[in-house]
């Protein structure tokens, strides 16, 4: 008789995806992911396979929740400008409030595994383009609201502003401070009016 699962798969992939977020996929021992998560050896083979799927689940996972606080924002009753100012507002917020946060998980898988893997960079492209295609609705939704006037289709400002989200935390990396970042969420929204 197989055994049951006796954890929630949620928490571990929150807890598995704060290891890879910290340390990246390959400074993530499987001692790392079993004292972060509580799982036995044997039930994280069984759960997930090895390190890599589970690397994979918590990019999804981590892509998931992201998604979600996205989601929420959309659904206020505000137009695309302000839903834009807004996102910018908060990433800045949580770059300041968690200084010691080691980035973004899908920035850095980008930048570490995504060109060894091709599963990688299919949840990394998703990301992109869910983001993009979210940012160009406000951005419609902005000038047919006429809050802004775009001299390039929707779209075109829909990869420069997601763009500017990653920079913003790759900046906060490299030790930029608040008014810094500060400069260059007014600086991309005065860029788009």
């Amino acid at each position: 008789m197989p055994k049951l699962k006796q954890f929630d798969k949620d928490k571990v992939l929150q807890a598995a995806s704060d290891v890879f977020q910290k340390n990246g996929y390959n400074g993530s021992s499987i001692d790392d992911i079993l004292t972060a998560t509580g799982l036995s050896r044997s039930s994280l083979y069984d759960s997930f396979k090895d390190k890599h799927n589970l690397y994979l689940e918590s990019l999804e996972f981590y892509k998931n929740s992201r998604s979600n606080s996205l989601d929420t924002l959309n659904k206020k009753d505000l137009n695309g400008l302000q839903k834009i100012e807004i996102m910018f507002t908060e990433v800045v917020k949580h770059l300041i409030n968690n200084p010691n946060d080691n980035g973004c998980l899908l920035v850095n898988a980008a930048a570490e595994m995504s060109k060894q893997c091709f599963k990688t960079s299919q949840v990394i492209c998703n990301n992109k383009d869910e983001v993009q295609e979210l940012i160009t609705s406000w951005l419609t939704d902005a000038q047919t609201k006429k809050a802004l006037k775009l001299s390039k289709p929707a779209k075109v400002y829909s990869q420069y502003l997601y763009n500017t989200l990653l920079g913003l935390r790759v900046m906060s990396q490299s030790g930029a401070t608040k008014v810094e970042l500060n400069n260059v969420v007014k600086t991309t929204i005065e860029s788009l009016i």
